[in-house]
């Protein structure tokens, strides 16, 4: 018995390695089989179209399909949460954004945490939003709708995809900057709000540049500022929020790539290396550039902390409203 004891212990050294050396394996074996990448929002929007693309690129980079899944619903919920919950084995990415910042804090039984239940791996890409309004408002400039604002306090509509989503949140930070007074009209996504405004119903909206850009090349709207960082390159005449003077308004829609929490190191890596080649090929950044998205890249703590840093700024604007989910 003593000595069958004293056997056990010397092996129990060696067993206790044996997790830790498999994960290694299998990390410096990945991928050796299909990458799934989990896209929350439905084929033919700008998560879709920026998502094939890569999806495409990786898969020659990597030598495993990467096959796109998607799982639309609920502010970006139903995708990252299963993305949330899927084995840390490398084989299941999410594409995660600045929706699931405002998320968050707007729906009262998430689920998860974006912050702490992902390994982050890198962001993708960034783009800004378009205040736009009807020419028939008779408005052409910034300053003379915030002077028809206070002219007019709760007499002006503006239309978006719903409550908390980005054009909303935008526009509340818009009337505390300028001290006015608009009334929100929510719509059950971005389709019927945009209708809405086209034909005559709501004079304003915010939308991203991909979406408003066609609409004011026709003459159908007119765009006031936009809330990027700096004047888009293939727009330089529209001016940026903050040229405005309302810096509070700069506000980028980016989405990004995760891992499950729990993931190796070295296939975090992996995938960032393989991301930021990707993200360099032509027909990626042409794509991406189409549809109003600035690709760019960022290290796996970058973007951890673009996630943390969006987490507290939205969620602080949605207490303050008292905002939540319809």
């Amino acid at each position: 018995m003593h000595r069958r004891t004293l056997l056990t212990l010397a092996a129990l050294p060696i067993a206790a390695t044996l997790p830790a050396a498999h994960a290694q394996t299998a990390a410096s074996d990945w991928p050796n089989k299909p990458i799934r990448l989990i896209v929350p929002a439905p084929a033919g929007g700008a998560y879709d179209l920026t998502a094939r693309p890569l999806a495409q690129e990786l898969s020659t980079l990597l030598k495993q399909p990467v096959v796109v899944d998607n799982r639309p619903g609920a502010g970006n919920i139903v995708g990252a949460s299963a993305g949330a919950r899927a084995a840390a084995d490398g084989y299941t990415v999410t594409m995660t954004g600045m929706l699931n910042t405002i998320a968050q804090s707007l729906y009262p039984n998430v689920g998860f945490d974006i912050v702490n239940d992902f390994a982050h791996v890198t962001v993708l890409g960034e783009g800004a939003q378009w205040l736009v309004v009807r020419p028939d408002l008779g408005v052409n400039t910034l300053a003379e709708l915030v002077e028809r604002a206070k002219r007019e306090p709760g007499k002006l509509n503006y239309a978006t995809s719903g409550a908390g989503s980005t054009g909303h949140l935008i526009m509340e930070l818009f009337q505390r900057a300028t001290g006015t007074a608009l009334t929100h009209v929510p719509y059950k996504g971005g389709a019927p709000a945009l209708q809405d405004v086209l034909s005559g119903v709501v004079p304003i909206t915010v939308l991203p540049l991909a979406g408003a850009e066609p609409h004011v090349r026709s003459g159908k709207l007119k765009v006031l500022a936009s809330s990027g960082a700096q004047r888009a390159p293939q727009h330089p005449q529209v001016p940026t929020f903050a040229e405005l003077g309302l810096q509070s308004l700069t506000v980028s829609s980016w989405v990004g790539l995760s891992f499950p929490k729990g993931t190796a190191p070295e296939i975090v890596r992996k995938l960032h290396a393989a991301t930021v080649s990707a993200m360099a090929a032509p027909a990626v950044s042409a794509q991406l550039e189409k549809i109003g998205i600035d690709p760019a890249t960022s290290t796996p703590e970058a973007y951890t902390q673009l996630v943390r840093s969006d987490t507290e700024r939205w969620g602080q604007l949605v207490r303050s409203l008292n905002l939540k989910a319809e």
